[in-house]
């Protein structure tokens, strides 16, 4: 990988000498910019770039690039790739576009010829469908972008699935005082994906953190799994989220749909920065140069009384603690201004001092407090006479945050041109709003990592005995799903225990004394995924009497409601006692595998759909944090006179799930809802279930966006 960043020469496939194409940008571009690698041209003509030799065949350049440039149309491709894998050349961009993001059934032959030359010649490849890399450590811009000035080299690397986005990337960073290092945009995929780079840059010495722009993941799991040990903050762009924007995502980077709420859970679990769009990918850069907030309690200082209340609003949203300052703070205060002046509070009104050289004396006052994690600082000023102060002051920002090793983010609100000035010098933010939002990111990373790398061990369950494995080949045999009492044999048969039920099919089969009463009686049948919807399920029966009234009732229901509903039997269930309501399961998620949800259960689940999915398999620490971060989390705690619920048994459960379905492929989907949590101590109670089955041959783990 370290070739396509670090070439020490390449050739421009498509530049030609005599009209201005994008080749013929791509070489005066880096000519221009004083690139450091050694430039040849392909193309149909003989000449010269601004000095670069282009020649007509790869047979003729006086020495093997370690990287081809595409920039073709897209059928001359394969004939070109084919010529530079006999001239020795392994690693190759391909820029050109034309191929799956505008048909993906005309275009699957080029690509798959494409894939095989590839593989026969062991050449590596970017793209298609792409504007390519990006070094400023060696001046190398392999896009067809006029880019105005070459910057040194910086610590950030970027992969974009969009060269348009990578593009704002390289652009925007500047502007935001931050220096870009290396870009990488992926186009299509076809061959080298996020995966790949994300690993590069995570090993790269000369990156300290990684922005990801994707429409789509191709290997998710992979992904993520990357993340999970990555010592580096990983920022992510994640667009693509609804059937409007994934039929765009489709025409532009042939990108399918993610699951977002998998993405979602995914971030959490590997402790991945996601952001809304690029401005909060900036801001996540800016303060994550900073060290990270370990804790909530902040300290905020401010020139304008307003800005000091806005700021205070924005705390209470992003969950910060304004900690009262103490009494010992006020007294070294007291030797750098008047105290009568400012009241003492945290936000602490600067509004009366009008010194600059003491503004980072009180700041770094502030960083000294073993009760504050980090601060904000609201710097409201007048250009025309403090543009210079205010640099002074600015520049002592850095020293400050690595000597107290906690992060300042500072506000500044004056006038916009001096806004769009002092943002280019210094990694400052443009309302007290920004400022909190990026400290939230601090510290939310920061929270995130903790519990990431404490996330322990599994649980060591073994949940796929011979006899699972069985059954579910005898179901994918005869291409169904199991009925209800089949879910259960399966799901016990993987250990889990489910309240005494029993099949029947009328009230004869029961025999006195197999169950204890009341029950619950519910419809089996293949053609009802919603028993309740047909009228299937009836609770609370006191006696056998009950029991049979009720089996009649519900024939003659769904008779009524589904009459093309068969009934082929019931199921009979204890009730259980007393429990709050549940939901755990999960599915094979075609782009991330195995993962596992949990969230509030019973006819909740699809009212609030209150639930955390994580990739599968999960350790305890990672089940509590599925439910801690639920907003049920109350209810599992006891509110309002409420017992505390099992949260230990329940955690448990989704330990178990997971481990099912990393076990159990076949197993394509399980629901178990409602899963009762009794009071703490008490245990959990599994009633229903539903399984699905992967009755396809191609078990869908092996779907790939």
């Amino acid at each position: 990988m370290r070739t396509f960043f670090y070439p020490q020469s390449m050739v421009v496939v498509g530049a030609s000498p005599r009209k201005k194409n994008l080749g013929h940008l791509i070489i005066l571009n880096n000519v221009r910019l004083g690139c450091k690698v050694r430039l040849y041209g392909v193309s149909s003509e003989e000449g010269e770039i601004a000095g670069i030799r282009i020649y007509r065949e790869f047979a003729s350049l006086p020495e093997t690039p370690d990287v081809a440039l595409f920039i073709t149309p897209a059928a001359a491709i394969p004939d070109l790739l084919e010529e530079c894998g006999k001239r020795g050349i392994r690693r190759a961009v391909i820029e050109s576009s034309g191929f799956s993001e505008f048909s993906r059934d005309e275009n699957d032959a080029l690509e798959t010829k494409i894939l095989e030359i590839a593989e026969r010649y062991g050449i590596r490849f970017v793209g298609p469908n792409c504007i390519g890399i990006v070094n400023y450590d060696l001046n190398l811009v392999m896009p067809f972008l006029l880019y105005k000035q070459s910057l040194p080299g910086g610590r950030v690397g970027m992969i974009a699935q969009s060269g348009g986005l990578g593009h704002i990337y390289l652009e925007g960073l500047p502007e935001n005082s931050v220096r870009p290092g290396k870009m990488v945009s992926m186009g299509n995929k076809l061959q080298l994906d996020e995966t790949d780079f994300l690993r590069y840059f995570l090993g790269d010495e000369a990156t300290d953190m990684v922005v990801v722009y994707l429409e789509g993941f191709k290997r998710g799991r992979d992904f993520f799994q990357a993340a999970l040990s990555a010592s580096k903050p990983i920022i992510l762009q994640k667009s693509n989220r609804n059937p409007l924007s994934a039929s765009i995502a489709r025409s532009h980077t042939a990108a399918l749909s993610a699951s977002d709420d998998v993405v979602d859970g995914s971030c959490r679990q590997a402790a991945v920065i996601r952001v809304e769009d690029e401005q909060e990918a900036i801001a996540a850069v800016k303060i994550l140069q900073q060290p990270l907030m370990r804790g909530r309690r902040l300290a905020v200082l401010s020139r304008s009384g307003g800005h000091a209340v806005i700021t205070a609003d924005a705390c209470s949203q992003y969950g910060f603690d304004l900690v009262p300052f103490p009494e010992s703070f006020f007294e070294r205060l007291n030797t750098l201004y008047t105290r009568r002046v400012i009241a003492p509070q945290n936000p602490l009104d600067l509004g009366e001092i009008f010194d600059y050289r003491i503004y980072a004396r009180i700041l770094e006052e502030a960083l000294k407090l073993d009760c504050v994690d980090g601060a904000l600082f609201n710097h409201v000023y007048q250009s025309h006479y403090e543009s210079d102060m205010s640099r002074t002051f600015l520049g002592e920002l850095d020293s400050l945050v690595r000597k107290y090793n906690k992060p300042a983010a500072v506000a500044v609100i004056t006038d916009a041109a001096e806004t769009m000035e002092i943002l280019k010098s210094f990694p400052v933010y443009t309302s007290p709003l920004a400022a909190i939002k990026a400290l939230h990111i601090s510290a939310t990373y920061a929270e995130r990592k903790e519990l990431r790398d404490t996330r322990g061990e599994g649980g060591g369950f073994s949940l796929s005995p011979p006899s699972l494995q069985e059954r579910l080949a005898a179901l994918i045999e005869e291409k169904r799903h199991p009925l209800a009492d089949e879910c259960i044999d399966l799901l016990e048969a993987a250990g889990l225990k489910f309240v005494r039920s029993i099949k029947i099919k009328q009230i004869g089969d029961l025999e006195d004394g197999a169950i204890s009463f009341p029950v619950a009686v519910k419809l089996l049948s293949s053609q009802a995924s919603h028993k309740s919807d047909v009228g299937g399920v009836r609770l609370n029966l006191p006696d056998r009497d009950a029991l049979g009234k009720a089996l009649e009732a519900i024939r003659t229901s769904v008779s009524e409601r589904a009459p093309d509903v068969s009934v082929e039997g019931f199921l009979v269930q204890e009730m259980v006692a007393e429990g709050q309501e549940f939901f755990v399961g999960g599915r094979q998620d075609p782009v991330f595998g195995p993962v596992v949800v949990a969230g509030l259960g019973g006819i909740f689940l699809e009212i609030f759909r209150d639930t955390a999915v994580r990739i599968a398999p999960v350790t305890r620490n990672e089940a509590l944090d599925m439910l801690s971060g639920l907003q049920a989390w109350p209810i599992l705690q006891g509110r309002r006179g409420q017992a505390p619920r099992d949260v230990e048994a329940l955690a448990d459960l989704i330990c178990r799930v997971a481990a099912l379905l990393v076990d159990a492929p076949r197993i394509a989907e399980i629901d178990l809802n409602p899963v009762f949590v009794h009071r703490a101590g008490s245990g959990i109670s599994l009633a229903d279930s539903r399984i699905l089955v992967a009755l396809e041959e191609e078990n869908q783990l092996k779907k790939r966006e």
